[in-house]
């Protein structure tokens, strides 16, 4: 067990070896994330534990625990949001093994044997994780822009009885 993590890794050797990587990673160290926040402040724990399945599979199964800074859509005010992403991968060398794997697996592909930023892997499960549309989870918007529901409804007697009554009623009008 690592508690300083290693700048790349080698997913294979790892999964092999079997061992587990823990410790931290600043959020300022993934621009592709940040650049969906608010604020790039802030750090992600990071577990990443590797092994192989009992049918060769090798494997990462990854924790990551983060509050990231971003601005809701409903209000345009900033929100925290906590987040904990659980994530299993199959290390597969090319995606023609893709179709051979056991469905709780999801597939990182790698194209060689060369050494992987570890911020990278981390950096894409948590953009995967991010909601498509931020919001605060609670009503965040004032009551003066909240509608009843009121202003739309129609009163009975305004609605045509059929589609065609509308039309006879611009016939007599004429």
């Amino acid at each position: 067990m690592h508690h300083k993590l290693p700048k790349e890794i080698e997913p294979f050797r790892l999964a092999q070896n079997g061992l587990t990587l823990e410790g931290q990673l600043p959020l300022s160290s993934m621009p592709r994330l940040t650049e969906l926040l608010q604020s790039n402040e802030g750090i992600v724990d990071v577990k990443m534990a590797f092994d192989v399945d009992h049918v060769g599979t090798p494997f990462m199964h990854g924790e990551f625990k983060t509050s990231v800074s971003l601005i809701c859509e409903r209000c345009m005010a900033p929100m925290i949001l906590d987040m904990k992403v659980d994530c299993l991968l199959a290390i597969v060398i090319s995606e023609r093994k893709i179709e051979g794997l056991a469905e709780q697996y999801e597939p990182w592909v790698l194209d060689n044997n060369d050494p992987v930023l570890l911020s990278t892997v981390v950096e894409d499960e948590l953009i995967l994780s991010l909601p498509l549309v931020p919001r605060h989870d609670e009503a965040c918007l004032p009551d003066e822009l909240w509608s009843t529901g009121d202003d739309f409804e129609e009163s009975e007697k305004d609605k045509p009885v059929s589609p065609f009554a509308v039309l006879t009623d611009l016939k007599t009008k004429q």
